[in-house]
């Protein structure tokens, strides 16, 4: 009995003293709970910066201040040669998960007794958790896109005065955004400050080696000596020089090929071309003996073909040495204008003639009797046009001229070929009358009662031209000639053209003057100064009618305004 009583409150006491270990135990845990609290185990660090011991939201904010800045730095995404672009990674889709980190480093309450422990005894380095919206960061590239894009450009490859030019062609590039996504992605999520970008590369219609094929193939063996043709009856040399001249390159097939400008080739070589000893071809003409129009007959020549010589020139180019040679075919070439077009179309009568007078002056008979002989002879054929100051060419001492008067700025002054205008009056006339298509004429400023009001012309070599287009079916001969002037008699210059009909008759109607006004006195101080008396200015208009069979077929309105001369005084 006493056994039972004894062995019952041993285990009564056990009880008692495994309650209070339990006890004592649970308000360890209880206390050790509570002590924790929600600290980062001591050692815990993530990207080397130390939280532990800190609570959830100290560490937090701490990995914000400094992981933060370190993340939104700038990221360089860059193609050599190419171009670069500028991201801020935070702004492009990537995102640092700083509350996940603080969780997973063991921030946060907890009963469990190895999380408690841990937080007092342990902690290690936690991996920084990110993600990245890779859509964001798709658009953020796509925007940055045109500074990885430019066109492309051709290679170039021409003669520069004689010299080789060429330059390099570039590819055009483009962002390949499905390619570079990858690699930015990496480096935003490791920090990166710098990325690749992925471009591609299209090359352009004429490439770089597209040059350097046709500078190896014909550039430089072009220009390394003259080549020779040959004919029948003789040779000549075509220069370096000109050879670079006249060719440029075009793309044919994939290739650059060189092409000639066969037109500035014959002109450039004409001159040498002589050494063939071609044939001249002249087309048929005419002249005047004794007052009667004579056929000058046609003579057939030789010629070369434009093409051949060019395709001849090319195929010797690319030879070296005496083998830069190449024979040219020489054919028959016949007058443009035949021995029989000629006498069919014979001018028989005159069309269109005028005369005018002048007082006399030396200079006149002169400067008035070369140009006459100048123009005297001219053969102008259908559809041709008759410039008179190509005709007369330069008004200089050496082409035959002298000084005489002529208006400058409303003055008289004096200049070599002075007085030339008034045989630019009388050839206007005569064409005038002939019917034929005034192509430049200007009147002069100032009226001079020797000339008809307004069907007058002056001309001043490189600016003022008298030009007529012999708008026919029949070739015509134009006659000139002076009567020269002496003391007390007045010079007559004289134009005739001789050619086949197309009016019945050309005339001008009256010549009405009106609005009449005067100029000014001007005092004018120099030894050039010439006075001069003032001249009336005003309006005058006519009509030129075109007779067939019996009847005005064709009107022509006509209007000049001539300026006031004024009176000029010499001091």
């Amino acid at each position: 009995m006493n056994a039972k009583k004894t062995q019952g409150r041993r285990w009564t006491w056990l009880l008692v003293s495994l309650v209070g270990v339990v006890v004592i135990l649970g308000g360890a845990w209880v206390g050790a709970y509570f002590a924790a609290g929600d600290q980062i185990p001591t050692n815990a660090s993530v990207e080397g910066i130390a939280i532990g011991g800190l609570g959830v939201d100290e560490a937090e904010q701490k990995l914000t201040d400094e992981l933060v800045p370190r993340y939104a730095s700038p990221v360089t995404v860059s193609a050599p040669d190419v171009g670069s672009a500028t991201l801020e990674p935070l702004k492009a889709g990537l995102s640092l998960e700083l509350t996940q980190t603080v969780r997973s480093a063991g921030g946060g309450s907890s009963w469990n007794p190895v999380d408690i422990w841990r937080t007092f005894t342990g902690g290690k380095e936690t991996e920084l958790q990110k993600s990245l919206d890779e859509q964001q960061l798709r658009s953020e590239l796509e925007e940055e896109a045109e500074a990885f894009t430019q066109e492309s450009i051709d290679a170039t490859l021409a003669f520069d005065e004689g010299s080789i030019a060429a330059t390099d062609g570039v590819p055009a590039t483009k962002l390949d955004v499905d390619e570079t996504l990858p690699l930015v992605s990496e480096a935003l999520l490791e920090g990166a400050s710098e990325a690749d970008a992925v471009v591609t590369r299209t090359p352009p219609a004429v490439t770089t080696a597209m040059v350097e094929e046709a500078v190896a193939n014909y550039a430089e063996p072009a220009v390394s000596a003259p080549v020779t043709l040959t004919g029948p009856n003789g040779s000549f040399d075509i220069t370096p020089a000109q050879i670079a001249a006249v060719t440029t390159f075009v793309v044919e097939e994939g290739a650059l090929v060189p092409q000639t400008d066969v037109e500035a080739l014959m002109e450039m070589t004409a001159d040498a071309q002589s050494g063939l000893n071609l044939a001249v071809t002249k087309d048929a003409s005419y002249t005047m003996t004794s007052g009667t129009i004579t056929v000058v007959p046609a003579v057939n020549g030789s010629s070369i073909d434009p093409e051949e010589l060019a395709s001849a020139m090319q195929s010797a180019a690319v030879k070296t040495g005496d083998e830069r040679t190449a024979a040219i075919e020489v054919t028959k070439k016949a007058a443009d204008f035949t021995t029989a077009e000629a006498t069919e179309l014979k001018p028989t009568e005159v069309i269109g003639e005028f005369s005018t007078r002048y007082p006399h002056a030396a200079y006149r008979n002169t400067n008035l009797g070369q140009a006459a002989s100048s123009v005297n002879g001219t053969v102008l054929l259908p559809g041709e046009v008759f410039s008179l100051n190509d005709t007369l060419g330069r008004r200089t001492a050496a082409n035959g001229y002298v000084d005489g008067y002529v208006i400058n700025g409303g003055v008289l002054v004096k200049e070599s070929g002075g007085g030339i205008s008034q045989s630019s009056t009388t050839l206007f006339n005569a064409a005038f009358f002939a019917g034929y298509e005034i192509v430049e004429h200007k009147p002069h400023s100032l009226y001079f009662a020797r000339y008809p009001a307004g069907r007058e012309a002056t001309i001043y070599y490189g600016n003022l031209d008298m030009r007529f287009r012999n708008n026919t079916d029949f070739p015509a001969y134009i006659q000139g000639y002076v009567s020269k002037s002496s003391p007390g008699n007045r010079g007559t210059i004289t134009f005739k053209i001789f050619s086949q009909k197309t009016w019945d008759k050309v005339e001008s109607t009256e010549l009405k003057k009106s609005g009449f006004y005067s100029g000014t006195t001007r005092t004018v101080e120099g030894p050039d100064c010439e006075p001069q008396a003032p001249i009336k200015g005003f309006t005058v208009n006519w009509k030129r009618l075109f007779y067939k069979d019996g009847a005005v077929a064709k009107s022509e309105d006509w209007s000049w305004k001539y300026s006031a001369g004024d009176r000029i005084v010499c001091e």
